[in-house]
């Protein structure tokens, strides 16, 4: 199938790349604007996407707009989302602030974890979502449930199922045009994890399915290097976790490091929440055994595995908070092993 691809070919920061049918477009600010007749995979600063995805849309970037036509599923993970496109199947989204457009169309089920939470878009399936404000002001064809520190219905508020909220009472405003069928139901707000600890858990996996799926090569490496170094890889994240910080406060001593400083722990912070992804996938590849697979479908299934098992631990009292930590000093080293593996063979 012939496709043309539009990534912003005036920025040269931009990078985008074909893989089969596929896209992979990552930069500062990727820009598609054309068909694609497999997965489109986008990561960066400022993320556009008004083309059409024959398969899924899978996006990471400080601020996504995704519009045209998705034929599979969204999954987008970010700091500012807004949907504005159709979506054949379902959409799965964490984010600081999360916007369902009017002009949004999704026809399976949407699952949303977010600060604040904006549905004006017609959804034909159920809703799912966590935030700190959730606001639902268009058609859902299914049941909706919400958990948020505050939920109003607005007058386009149209749900064929039932409504069921963890809600504050004082913070749940209805109003009288909205049209609920089924029943409504207030569930006791009981204490449990944090919005933002639930945005975290999603984000990761959000984050991760795109990570490995950009690069599929180095998480199964990395994995591979795990499970044959796992002393040297606990040495090198070990070191990474200490003497990064050490090395952005003295950097911090002087204007001219600052800006440094500031870059380093960006950095920083995105390792240490992506650290895990090279365990997740050495342990889904451990689980499936000889049903895991390769290649890059492979890597995100087997990521989706071990990833789902590290957070069912996680939650585990006392002990889940030290797993985790293991499994972060772990994969963090891991990865940093296979990058400087990869830059001396292109020394060479």
């Amino acid at each position: 199938m012939a496709a043309t691809f539009a990534c912003n070919r005036a920025r040269p920061e931009n990078e985008t790349k074909r893989n089969g049918e596929d896209l992979l477009a990552r930069g500062s600010a990727p820009n598609v604007t054309d068909s694609v007749p497999g997965d489109a995979i986008l990561a960066g600063g400022d993320v556009n996407f008004s083309g059409s995805a024959g398969g899924d849309y899978l996006g990471v970037g400080g601020k996504q707009t995704i519009g045209g036509r998705i034929h599979g599923s969204v999954r987008a993970a970010g700091g500012r989302i807004y949907l504005k496109g159709a979506v054949e199947r379902n959409a799965t989204i964490a984010g600081g602030d999360i916007d369902l457009d009017s002009a949004a169309a999704v026809a399976g089920n949407v699952y949303i974890v977010g600060g604040t939470i904006w549905v004006k878009g017609a959804l034909q399936g159920g809703l799912l979502a966590a935030g700190g404000n959730v606001m639902l002001n268009g058609p859902v064809g299914r049941d909706v449930e919400i958990s948020a520190g505050s939920l109003r219905l607005g007058p386009r508020a149209q749900i064929a199922g039932s409504l069921r909220y963890r809600v504050p009472r004082d913070k749940v405003q209805i109003d009288p045009s909205a049209r609920v069928s089924g029943t409504i139901t207030a569930l006791p707000v009981r204490r449990g994890p944090s919005g933002f600890r639930v945005l975290l858990t999603l984000g990761f996996l959000v984050a991760g399915v795109v990570a490995v799926a950009l690069l599929p090569r180095f998480a199964a490496e990395a994995s591979d290097t795990l499970g044959l170094s796992p002393g040297r890889s606990a040495l090198f994240g070990i070191g990474w976790l200490i003497l990064v910080p050490i090395a952005a406060c003295i950097a911090l001593i002087t204007i001219i490091g600052i800006p440094l400083a500031l870059l380093t722990v960006a950095i920083y912070v995105t390792l240490l929440y992506l650290g895990r992804v090279a365990v997740a996938v050495w342990l889904g590849r451990l689980i499936l055994g000889g049903r895991a697979r390769t290649g890059r479908q492979g890597a995100v299934v087997n990521f989706l595995v071990g990833g789902l098992l590290l957070i069912v631990i996680g939650i585990v009292p006392f002990v889940g908070g030290f797993i985790t930590l293991i499994a972060t000093v772990l994969g963090l080293g891991a990865m940093l092993i296979r990058a400087q593996a990869l830059r001396e063979q292109r020394a060479v």
